[in-house]
């Protein structure tokens, strides 16, 4: 509907001229593009918002009925991404850490409502502490805040080194619920990179290996993600993109914290499609065929297990689903939103389109999750 009002023709004038004067980084790729007719939806959903919004970069990554796309943008101050540009894709790190709990899990190495007293007897729990569950931990319903209580306020002193896993699980052993009389457990829906974090150490502990070393070990390698880890090696440190403050300026890169299963990982459109398509449940990604182990904890992980009080989404391990209107002929998608200082970014699995969708932009609180969840809507 055309508005009438000549202040809001003024607003979508300027609008459509800052989408204009984005600079479209990738023309030669849409050549290359096997979905090359999605260029416009995707102009018009993301690209004009990063002129809008003054985003410095973005990478948008789709994958529909196995075919992969790539558009990237590029606004005031960026540089040119591409399908290998390494960012920071913060929580969605969360998702990795639940399915390599699921597969625990399936595996009998872990039990989903068992105590996580059990998991930790050389550490003397409160005792409403020691009987939340692993999938409370997964799925929000700890009641452990969003960071450790006696984590450094300063970002630049938050990292492993300075406040290390030792500190993290000293907290954890002091942490008491608020509610300590009846111990309210499930708690409330609260979320929580204290609780992912924790879930990380304790999955590891069960199987046997560090967290990074299972995340390579199950996922990563077994879908040939070649780009995805907590370090940078050094001869790949060109390919990673500059991380850009609301204000436009460059920040610090990310920390690795002591709570790392929760938030550590760097990545690539490339790679995080790889991870969508098994997501999907396709049998085989990038050549290889895909872990029947992975494909059923992927699949566990995103289901909804509640729906937090007053909030229209269902909670998984750590995705959510947002559910649609069904009404209007759309279906549930599955996502998880990413942050850091420097970036945000989306993944988008919507199954009943065979189509997984992710976008990362150098600029945090950008409003990529909407636009993630709206493009694999309009995909069709």
């Amino acid at each position: 509907m055309h508005s009438n009002n000549p202040a809001s023709r003024l607003r979508h004038a300027a609008r459509a001229a800052l989408a204009a004067s984005v600079l479209l980084t990738a023309p030669a790729m849409a050549q290359e593009d096997p979905a090359a007719r999605l260029r416009p939806l995707v102009d018009r959903i993301v690209g004009s918002a990063v002129g809008a919004e003054a985003i410095p970069g973005v990478i948008v990554g789709v994958s529909w009925r196995g075919q992969r796309s790539y558009y990237a943008y590029g606004g005031p101050g960026g540089a040119p991404y591409d399908r290998n540009t390494i960012v920071e894709i913060g929580s969605i790190t969360k998702v990795f850490t639940t399915a390599l709990f699921a597969e625990a899990v399936r595996e009998g190495r872990m039990q989903a409502d068992a105590p996580i007293q059990s998991y930790l007897p050389d550490r003397p729990l409160h005792p409403c502490t020691g009987q939340i569950t692993p999938l409370q931990l997964a799925d929000f319903t700890s009641g452990m805040p969003e960071l450790p209580g006696n984590a450094p306020r300063q970002l630049a002193r938050r990292g492993i080194d300075t406040y290390t896993s030792e500190d993290f699980l000293n907290w954890v052993t002091r942490w008491t619920p608020e509610d300590t009389e009846n111990c309210g457990q499930p708690a409330a829906y609260r979320y929580s990179n204290a609780s992912i974090g924790l879930l990380g150490y304790l999955v590891a502990r069960q199987l046997g290996e560090p967290w990074e070393g299972l995340v390579r070990a199950r996922i990563t390698a077994p879908l040939r993600m070649t780009s995805t880890s907590v370090t940078v090696p050094e001869a790949e440190r060109a390919r990673v993109a500059q991380g850009f403050g609301p204000d436009g300026n460059p920040v610090m890169a990310w920390p690795v914290f002591a709570w790392y299963p929760a938030g550590a990982l760097r990545s690539t459109a490339a790679d995080m499609l790889a991870f969508g398509e098994a997501a999907l449940g396709h049998e085989t990604v990038n050549d290889a065929p895909v872990p029947a182990r992975l494909s059923e904890a992927l699949k566990e992980a995103m289901q909804p297990i509640y729906q937090p009080s007053g909030q229209v989404f269902g909670q998984g391990m750590a995705w959510i689903e947002n559910a649609g209107d069904p009404e209007a002929g759309q279906r549930p998608v599955f996502l998880k939103v990413g942050g850091t200082d420097g970036f945000n970014s989306v993944i988008v699995i919507n199954p009943g389109k065979d189509l997984a969708v992710f976008i990362a932009a150098s600029k945090p609180q950008s409003g990529i999750p909407r636009l993630g969840v709206e493009l694999s809507r309009q995909i069709r």
